[in-house]
């Protein structure tokens, strides 16, 4: 070895972000934009009611029903991360990527629905594998087609920081989804207080879930996904 190459200098490392931090760049991006996020949310829910309610009224009975809104639900809260990714980018993305970015949240969604269909509660254990595909098509580090695969290689060599993210998200969607169901199930049954609470915690939920799994992107691939207007930390 050189007298040269023992002075060069190592490059230095990245530190990962503590995930408190995390949270409330989450959190305090959510409180500047709110209104955006809210209303892209109500949006999306609101068209991802469109194929409930025409089941609903066509007779399909209450299993009919939630099967419907499962996968309807779960490719809407996929398309707002991928809005909520687009959005902040520090260069917009051209259109095919974005055309691919929608793509993808409804393949995300529809695996995340299976999940769910066939290991109910249980599917909290897998559906993080999933949770990177969106941000990754949209940041533009993938090809369509190896977001999945891309997402789950991500997820488990980070495993200890993408589930505890995982974990805290739930732990604060958790009250909000249970205080919706309360106000609305003094009023009506408990089948419609769980469809309605829960559409009441989507536009606090969705957003704010988006922009956690946003920030844990970033610090996991170390790529300025967001743009510098749009940074909280």
């Amino acid at each position: 070895m050189t007298e040269d190459a023992e002075e060069a200098p190592v490059a230095a490392i990245p530190e990962r972000a503590p995930i408190q931090d995390l949270f409330a760049a989450a959190v305090h991006r959510f409180g500047a934009v709110w209104a955006d996020l809210i209303v892209v949310s109500v949006a999306a829910l609101a068209i991802a009611t469109i194929p409930v309610f025409a089941v609903h009224h066509g007779g399909g009975g209450v299993s009919q029903t939630a099967l419907i809104g499962r996968f309807t639900y779960g490719i809407a809260y996929f398309c707002v991360v991928g809005f909520v990714m687009l959005r902040g980018l520090p260069v917009p993305a051209p259109p095919r990527r974005v055309v691919w970015t929608y793509a993808t949240a409804g393949i995300v969604g529809i695996m995340a629905s299976v999940l769910l269909q066939f290991f109910g509660v249980l599917a909290i254990v897998p559906v993080p594998l999933l949770m990177f595909a969106v941000p990754a098509m949209a940041a533009g580090d993938v090809q369509p087609g190896g977001a999945v695969a891309y997402s789950a290689v991500l997820a488990v060599r980070n495993f200890s920081r993408t589930w505890f993210v995982w974990l805290v998200t739930i732990l604060f969607s958790a009250p909000i989804g249970v205080a919706m169901f309360l106000v609305v199930y003094a009023f009506a049954s408990t089948s419609t207080s769980i469809l309605v609470g829960g559409a009441l915690a989507a536009p606090i939920v969705w957003p704010f879930s988006a922009l956690f799994t946003r920030a844990l992107y970033g610090d996991l691939t170390g790529r300025a996904v967001v743009a510098p207007e749009d940074r909280t930390m």
